[in-house]
């Protein structure tokens, strides 16, 4: 696959994910972050074998490559403010999972003996 191929294979697939996370689709997202993945991946090996053969990176598509980093730094901030906004909506309908009993402590390690009132345990 050539530079060409590859870099147009990412900018498809960030696209791709553009669009699943403005439809808020777990699903897709999740798909096409893959996709995109592996696409990056095949750009990256695309590179090194270029650099290899010592052909630099023509400026066409050093300036896409930017570009395709902005958009990646676009979608790392806008998943970070999608799982903030989850967690305090998970807050919102979950208990915190650290706050103590109602009735007490349960089976805690501090517990009396079955049928033993804690005021006649020793204090020693």
């Amino acid at each position: 696959m050539t530079l060409e191929e590859s870099l147009s294979a990412v900018e498809q697939r960030i696209e791709q994910v553009s669009a699943a996370l403005l439809a808020a689709d777990p699903l897709s997202l999740e798909k096409h972050s893959t996709a995109l993945r592996d696409a990056a991946a095949d750009f990256s090996r695309a590179l090194e074998q270029a650099a290899a053969r010592g052909m630099p990176l023509p400026a066409s598509l050093q300036k896409r490559a930017d570009a395709i980093r902005t958009m990646l730094t676009l979608h790392r901030d806008s998943l970070a403010r999608l799982a903030a906004v989850t967690d305090r909506q998970a807050a919102g309908l979950l208990p915190p999972s650290n706050a103590a009993s109602t009735y007490g402590d349960g089976l805690g390690a501090r517990g009396a003996a079955p049928g033993v009132a804690r005021i006649y345990r020793s204090a020693g």
